[in-house]
Order: C-alpha cells, then structure tokens, then sequence
C-alpha cells in the first residue's frame, strides 16, 4: 500500500518555489475579519447616539416652537377645537383684558409667550370698529370664540403686528387653521 501523497507530506517533492505546483497552502494566509460580539457592539453604540440626538432635537424644536406667540396662539385654537370635539360640548375661548391670555371650558388656560415687538389678537372676520391710531387702523379683539362639536368654529381673524409690520389672517371656521393667502376672506 502506498503512501498517500498530500500537502504535508510532500516536501520532498516541492520544486524550488516552496509549493507543488506553485499554490501556496491555505494556512499560509490569515484572514482579517471582525467579530460577531465588535458588530454588535458598535450597532449598539450607534443606536444609542441616535436616540440621544432624536431625543435632543425634538426638544429643540419645541422649545423653540413655544417662543413665538403666533405659533402658540395657532396651537391653542387647534387644542381648544380639539376638546370641543372630544366632550361633545361647545367651548368659548376668552382673551384676558392686557394679552393676560386666554380662558376656555371650566378649567382650561393658556398664557402666549411674551416677546417684545409681537402682538398677537383675534379679531373679528369684518372690520366693526376699528380706530385711527398713529395712521395706522387698530381693530377691537374680539370678546370670545366659540368651538363647536362638530369641529367647527366662529370665523375669526388673526392678527399679528411685529415692530411697525401688521398683518392680518383668516382663519377657517371648519379647521380652525389659517387659511391661505389667496383664500382670504375679508
């Protein structure tokens, strides 16, 4: 019986290169590879940094979103409507003499955030009575808003003086959201 012939055993048969036929053995060679446990844990890490920079920007974002008043005020009608439709009931909103804020349902409040220069007031959908002040019209703000079960509410405007800059917006009676430029209705 003869001898089986095989990598190990031929290395008296090997020509000058080292190998028979010029392979070199698989041994040789070491492979670089990560780990199954570095893979895990760098996705762990990853997704750890992640959450921390999700969280952090959504407060960011809402910290930021709480200093206009224009923001706030737009906020608040969408919550009021919201509880209206939610109790089935209808709700007044009341702006407080001096921009104090505003009063709905029984127990329902909310200051806007204060920031000098920007006034914000509701107002009514035509113009009633409104002064001459300074060369510029100054409208009465409305006495209350009324929200209704269905989702619905009193057509009012917005408005919104910044320094010496006024405008003035609709605002839908079946969203309560502000209505486009072009669908103003005065």
């Amino acid at each position: 019986m003869a001898p089986r012939l095989g990598i190990a055993q031929t290395s008296s048969l090997r020509p000058s290169g080292g190998s028979p036929c010029g392979v070199k053995p698989v041994a040789a060679r070491t492979l670089a590879a990560f780990t199954l446990l570095e893979i895990l844990l760098v996705l762990s890490l990853l997704a750890l940094l992640g959450s921390v920079m999700v969280g952090g920007a959504v407060s960011l974002l809402k910290a930021n979103e709480a200093k206009d008043p224009e923001t706030a005020l737009l906020k608040m009608l969408q919550t009021v409507r919201g509880e209206a439709v939610a109790s089935g009931r209808v709700l007044e909103l009341q702006p407080q003499p001096e921009d104090a804020g505003f009063l709905w349902g029984e127990s329902g409040a909310e200051v806007l955030p204060v920031n000098p220069g920007i006034k914000v007031r509701l107002i009514a959908p035509v113009l009633i009575r409104a002064s001459l002040i300074g060369g510029q019209l100054e409208e009465e703000p409305i006495k209350r808003m009324r929200f209704y079960p269905d989702g619905s509410c009193d057509p009012v405007r917005v408005q919104v003086r910044r320094g010496e800059v006024r405008r003035a917006y609709s605002i839908d009676p079946w969203t309560g959201a502000p209505l486009p430029e072009g669908d103003q209705r005065k």
